[in-house]
């Protein structure tokens, strides 16, 4: 099963989990719970929406934004119906504000940094569901002595679950999405059979934001720079990557390969790497890196 189809699965089981336990007592409930758990779940749920939303859209951080606001406000909208309009407010206002945040972390954040980051607000939504629902079962006025009671508001069952997440957390393989895959063709230069690899710069980002090949084994890269202003593409290799054959617009360094396009064009080369490792590219030009151009080249 995909790694990310469990994660939101959990998320998904977690959430109507809890929403139903919160509306199962709303009579005992008073408004400050009820603020409280709308607003962190809102908050949370659109978190993770959107960090996901903004990590599969890059590129498009308007859409990610829409849809992580989207599944954030409904999350604290659905938890609050019960409770009151308060609750509603508040809930919707959170979520829109998580799923705008999430979605920004998702775009600037490296794609393979993202998984650190998701295990992170897993763990915190967690915590918050474990918290919220222990203090409205202490707050009960009917005292409760069934087993699950017991167990479920025994001091080391928070921790014991949250250890459970982590684990299970560390057995997922998160594999790249399709979005982040190179587009590749064949084609043929002299004697030698070359891939095609296609860069996609915008502004500011990578499409793909990871590419795999194989070493030994030439390809031509294409860098296409669809943003509004100048861009450039450099991995940092040590010579381990060359370039055997470049267009007029291409640049070489003795350990660095990058390629050069203004808005609008395009520049061409044929690299080829000679080990297998993960090397990073990104644009040098002040800033760009720092606002998301970034990207891993694994060889294999």
């Amino acid at each position: 099963m995909n790694a990310t189809f469990q994660v939101l699965s959990y998320v998904a089981i977690t959430y109507f989990f809890f929403a139903g336990f919160i509306w199962k007592r709303i009579n005992q409930m008073d408004h400050m719970q009820g603020m409280m758990s709308g607003m962190s779940m809102g908050m949370m749920i659109g978190l993770i929406g959107g960090l996901l939303f903004g990590d599969i859209y890059r590129g498009d951080l308007f859409y990610s934004t829409m849809l992580g606001m989207f599944v954030g406000g409904a999350s604290g909208f659905i938890i609050g119906i019960p409770l009151s309009i308060l609750s509603i407010v508040e809930g919707t206002l959170s979520g829109i504000m998580g799923g705008m945040m999430g979605a920004m972390l998702g775009e600037m954040v490296p794609t393979e940094k993202i998984e650190a980051l998701l295990f992170f607000f897993i763990m915190l939504l967690t915590a918050c569901m474990l918290l919220l629902t222990r203090l409205i079962e202490t707050e009960k006025k009917e005292t409760s002595t069934t087993r699950w009671h017991l167990i479920f508001l025994h001091p080391a069952t928070p921790a014991v679950l949250l250890i459970g997440i982590f684990l299970w957390f560390q057995t997922l393989a998160f594999a790249p999405s399709t979005s982040d895959l190179p587009s590749q063709h064949s084609t043929i230069l002299g004697n030698n059979l070359v891939k095609e690899v296609n860069f996609t710069a915008v502004d500011f980002s990578y499409q793909p934001s990871q590419v795999m090949i194989k070493k030994n084994i030439p390809i031509k890269v294409t860098f296409q720079n669809d943003g509004t202003v100048e861009h450039n593409i450099e991995i940092v290799s040590n010579g381990k990557i060359m370039i055997v054959s470049e267009s007029i617009k291409g640049h070489q360094h003795s350990e660095k390969v990058q390629l050069h396009a203004k808005s609008g064009e395009s520049a061409e080369s044929v690299w080829e790497a000679t080990e297998e490792g993960t090397y990073q590219y990104y644009c040098t030009i002040p800033g760009h890196k720092e606002s998301g151009m970034i990207g891993n080249l694994i060889v294999m």
